[in-house]
């Protein structure tokens, strides 16, 4: 697909905030496609499913046969969404499906197989994949997650301020210069705030995402309570939901819920989402902790 013309704009941009159903909606409206745009359709529709938590019915239509690179890449990336398969088994299979084009893969491709690496903690090769496509705005947004999952602010600023020479009003340029905006801090988490809930309203919905997106600048802002009725809103409409069982234990330690509630909120976690980035840090760092009790036992 050409880097210059989208033919899945709207549906894209509809995928980024979490508007499902919305965005599944506009891509059975587009019919007479190439087999290339039709993998490509193919991949986002599959990619709106797992947005869902429907893993199952995406592995049950990708088989290990598949033909289409990009649609294993989507398979993959659903194996470990499902916890079907370990992160780096998953990252395996996507480095192979690389290595097979000759290093050479389509935007989307490089987006999805990126999700993959990043998920195993290959930001290295994540970065990589995401390099040969520069001007293309859904890698540039898994580009920046990447850099904010290696809590490297300082580059995600630094590309956004690039793009903004050439897509400064793309709905995915603005709703990466705010996932930017709440770890760079300042004035700029304020300016994220606006920015999700414009996106919400050009969309003609909030959506539990975008619940998620302004509950973290909430609490960057130290407003605990507005965080705390966006996430409890956010509860009611996907109660296991794994970003909110997330931002809800994030903002319980801000402020200074029992250990109970803690405990209770990160069993939750594990169950909806086991390899969530927050339930493998928190391993992480007990791992960590557990190690250099040990020596200091010694």
């Amino acid at each position: 697909m050409s880097e210059l013309v989208d033919d899945f704009y709207t549906a894209r941009n509809l995928l980024y905030i979490g508007a499902y159903p919305q965005s599944l909606s506009n891509l059975s409206t587009l019919t007479r496609l190439s087999a290339e745009a039709a993998h490509e359709r193919d991949s986002l529709q599959y990619r709106a499913y797992l947005g869902q938590g429907n893993y199952q019915l995406v592995l049950d239509e990708l088989s290990a046969t598949t033909q289409s690179p990009l649609l294993q890449a989507v398979r993959q990336l659903a194996l470990q969404q499902a916890s079907q398969t370990t992160n780096d088994q998953a990252a395996e299979a996507v480095s192979g499906l690389v290595e097979s084009q000759g290093g050479s893969t389509s935007a989307v491709f490089a987006a999805v197989g990126a999700q993959v690496l990043a998920n195993a903690g290959q930001y290295p090769e994540a970065l990589r994949l995401l390099a040969g496509h520069p001007r293309n705005l859904e890698c540039v947004c898994v580009m920046v997650t990447v850099y904010l999952r290696m809590n490297r602010a300082d580059l995600a600023d630094k590309l956004m301020g690039r793009v903004r020479g050439w897509a400064e009003d793309a709905p995915l340029a603005q709703l990466a210069e705010a996932w930017t905006g709440v770890q760079v801090g300042g004035s700029k988490v304020s300016d994220a705030f606006y920015v999700f809930e414009e996106l919400a309203q050009g969309a003609s919905v909030t959506t539990v995402r975008m619940l998620n997106a302004m509950a973290a600048t909430k609490m960057q802002l130290g407003q605990y309570p507005e965080a705390g009725d966006l996430l409890q809103e956010a509860s009611e409409r996907d109660p296991s939901d794994p970003d909110t069982l997330a931002n809800r234990l994030v903002l319980a330690g801000l402020t200074g819920k029992g250990k109970e509630t803690r405990s209770r909120l990160l069993g939750q976690l594990k169950a909806a989402s086991p390899n969530h980035v927050v339930v493998a840090d928190l391993a992480a760092k007990e791992a960590e902790f557990d190690k250099l009790a040990a020596e200091f036992s010694k």
